[in-house]
C-alpha cells in the first residue's frame, strides 16, 4: 500500500482577483494563479520543488568545521 504526505493549501484572493495559494507546512512555499485550479496546479508545483530541494540538501554530505570552540560571555549582575 502506497502511503501519501498531504499539505494543506491555504487560498487568498486579492482586489485583483488573482489568487495565491499559501502551503503553511513548507516555509516560504508560495504560488498564484488567475483561478482556483490554476493556483491549485501552480503549489503542487511549488511543494514538488520544493521536497526536491530538501531532498537535495539533505543528501549533501556535512562539511567539517573549522573551529569547534565554544565562548561563553558572563555578565555580572549588579544588586
Amino acid at each position: 500500500m502506497q502511503q501519501y504526505q498531504e499539505f494543506a493549501i491555504n487560498y487568498y484572493q486579492d482586489e485583483d482577483g488573482v489568487f495565491t495559494a499559501v502551503v503553511p507546512a513548507i516555509r516560504g512555499c508560495v504560488a498564484s494563479g488567475r483561478t482556483l485550479e490554476e493556483a491549485y496546479r501552480h503549489a503542487v508545483e511549488a511543494i514538488e520543488s520544493c521536497m526536491e530541494a530538501r531532498e537535495q540538501v539533505a543528501a549533501l554530505k556535512p562539511r567539517r568545521v573549522k573551529y569547534s570552540r565554544v565562548n561563553v560571555y558572563r555578565r555580572p549582575i549588579h544588586a
